[in-house]
Parts: structure tokens; C-alpha cells; sequence
């Protein structure tokens, strides 16, 4: 079976879209799911039993109502996780990687922007 989310970081920390959460809670035994989606009004998979946490991000996304796909706000997060574990030296560095393990990944200009803003020492 073809799995549309992925695996960040040593199988702990998993990205993908608000229709992948009930896959991952079934297969990955996922405790916690960080909702970036900011209309959303409660966790993709109603029957969770993870702790569900939402830090709406904007994406100024051309598609219609932000379409929580796990692309844009994923990749973001996904290249800022990447970025503050140390695990890339750069910000280029830190969207390859993410695109490699995600290739549906699609950080917006103003995404990285905000990025940059974070980790520029």
C-alpha cells in the first residue's frame, strides 16, 4: 500500500496532508498532530485519539480554501524542523531535503521569507 505522507526525522516526526492524519494515527501509533491548517474547525480524523494541536499558518495559497494538501505550510514547517534540529546547514539545504522526502513540496516566496527571517544568524 502506497503511503502519502512521510517520515522527517527517524520515524518520529511524519509529514503529509489533513487526509493523510488518519493513515499515520493507524500506522505510526502518532500521539500528537500539529494542524497548521487555520480554518480548519477540529482534526482531520474525527475518531483521533492524538492530541490535536493547531497553529494556523497562512500559505496565500492560488488554490481554492487552502487545500491542507501538505505542501506549502508543510514544507515551511518541514524545512524549519530540519533547520532547527540541525540536521542542514542552510536554508537551501533544508528544502532539498524536505522536497526529497516530499517531493509534493511547494515553499512560497513569502514562506521562505519568513524562514529566513528565523534562522539567519
Amino acid at each position: 500500500m502506497e503511503r502519502n505522507y512521510h517520515s522527517l526525522y527517524d520515524n518520529k516526526i511524519f509529514m503529509g496532508g489533513a487526509a493523510d492524519v488518519e493513515e499515520m494515527e493507524k500506522n505510526e501509533m502518532i500521539d500528537v498532530v500539529i494542524d497548521l491548517r487555520g480554518e480548519a474547525t477540529g482534526c482531520a480524523y474525527h475518531q483521533s485519539q492524538a492530541e490535536w494541536i493547531q497553529i494556523p499558518l497562512g500559505d496565500n495559497s492560488t488554490e481554492s480554501h487552502h487545500c491542507g494538501g501538505g505542501k506549502g505550510r508543510t514544507g515551511t514547517v518541514a524545512a524549519g524542523t530540519l533547520l532547527a534540529l540541525g540536521l542542514v546547514s542552510d536554508l537551501e539545504d533544508a528544502e532539498a531535503r524536505a522536497k526529497s522526502i516530499r517531493p509534493v513540496i511547494d515553499i512560497k516566496p513569502v514562506q521562505k521569507e519568513a524562514l529566513a527571517k528565523i534562522f539567519t544568524t
